[in-house]
């Protein structure tokens, strides 16, 4: 009988070990804010009703042409590879709609796309980008799948306008780039021309680049859109936009960058390593869209800047909450105070009204709810009125 010990077993994960890179990513997912959604689910299920005020999601059908562009170019057999950069005629289209040369524009897979490939362009491993807080939900992440990290700077409530010194206070060697969003998700702040300009002399004297996401510009409710194409450092900018918010075209995945022409090759290395291009029939989509006349989606933007007025007529004077009225945009960011994330699980399970807490947008979103301004009117307007009553009834109860 043998006397040997018995063999200790091997203990190993049940996969190689993840990139390092992976640990910020889910740590920049605020899934504990966003898991508001999975119980709005839970809920419908169950036969509740749910008004979803939460995500930016259009409910406005895409443009007919664009729909109808898309068939025909699925028919002509446009379903093959495109140019990595995009087709001659939309990047001349953009261009045009921008003021800008064709050869400073790469086509890509929407403007969430468009950031990823700016953030490993510009950025190294351990690079900062510095950003407004709050700030778009996916940044933090998307910096991290970059390599980087978002060094979130807050701004102060309850307008969170751009303070260009805070963010000058935040820069520091390992600094590459400055992002903004203009009008902003979600607080709906636009940058003025005063703004860019402070943007434009911070960038220059640290020799940072400037990334302006600027996917709502086509819904400023206060006067024309201020882009940093126009106000921003020139050689240093890169401008994001897409068609998902200005033409309710979400789900065709078709954005763009902006950036000086000698950024082009090694946009079209990324698209090459990435994505290997936009689909040709989503691009005939696109380009139909854009020739759209703008009194043909006048309606469509207006009903926002409708909505946004409806949204501070009904929250503008609860009890202990601020609502400061957004410059554009898809969101009001209404102020509650306390713990954002309790109080829209609570608002949740009592009104069925989903919000999202503002704690997904950064730290100095705590205490306020996103709200979608995406809803038809009337039914917005119903939830809106079961936020004031929630509000209310937590007033009456001390």
């Amino acid at each position: 009988m043998s006397t040997r010990p018995a063999a200790t077993p091997l203990t190993r994960p049940p996969h190689p070990p993840l990139a390092p890179r992976v640990a910020p990513m889910l740590a920049a997912g605020a899934a504990e804010a966003f898991a508001i959604l999975d119980r709005a689910r839970d809920l419908r299920a169950e036969g509740r009703e749910v008004i979803a005020l939460s995500i930016g999601q259009p409910e406005d059908p895409p443009p007919a042409a664009a729909i109808e562009a898309a068939r025909a170019a699925l028919a002509a057999g446009r379903t093959g590879y495109a140019p990595l950069l995009g087709e001659p005629a939309l990047r001349a289209a953009i261009a045009a709609a921008r003021g800008v040369s064709p050869d400073e524009v790469a086509v890509l897979p929407g403007a969430q796309a468009a950031l990823a490939a700016v953030l490993h362009l510009v950025c190294g491993e351990g690079d900062e980008v510095l950003s407004p807080d709050p700030h778009y939900a996916t940044y933090a992440g998307t910096a991290a799948a970059a390599g980087a990290r978002l060094v979130a700077v807050p701004m102060a409530p309850p307008g969170f306008a751009l303070d260009v010194g805070r963010l000058a206070a935040a820069v520091t060697p390992r600094t590459r780039a400055v992002l903004v969003n203009t009008p902003a998700n979600p607080t709906g702040r636009a940058i003025d021309a005063e703004g860019f300009a402070a943007l434009a002399d911070l960038c220059s004297g640290h020799d940072l680049w400037l990334v302006s996401d600027e996917v709502y510009g086509a819904l400023t409710f206060g006067g024309p859109h201020v882009s940093a194409l126009r106000h921003g450092p020139r050689e240093r900018t890169i401008v994001l936009d897409s068609l998902s918010k200005s033409h309710a075209m979400t789900g065709f995945r078709i954005g763009w960058a902006i950036a000086p022409a000698a950024l082009m090759p090694a946009f079209e290395e990324w698209s090459a390593a990435a994505i290997f291009g936009v689909p040709p029939f989503v691009q005939d989509a696109a380009l139909a869209a854009l020739a759209l006349p703008e009194d043909a989606l006048g309606p469509y933007r207006a009903g926002f800047a409708r909505r946004a007025r409806l949204a501070a007529a009904l929250l503008g004077n609860l009890p202990g909450c601020t609502l400061a009225p957004p410059d554009g945009g898809m969101f009001a960011f209404l102020r509650v105070g306390g713990d954002d994330i309790a109080f829209a699980r609570a608002l949740l399970e009592e009104t069925g009204v989903c919000t999202l807490p503002g704690s997904a947008f950064g730290s100095a979103g705590s205490g306020h709810l996103r709200l979608s301004l995406t809803a038809e009117d009337a039914r917005l307007a119903e939830g809106l009125r079961r936020v004031a009553g929630f509000v209310a009834r937590r007033s009456a109860r001390g």
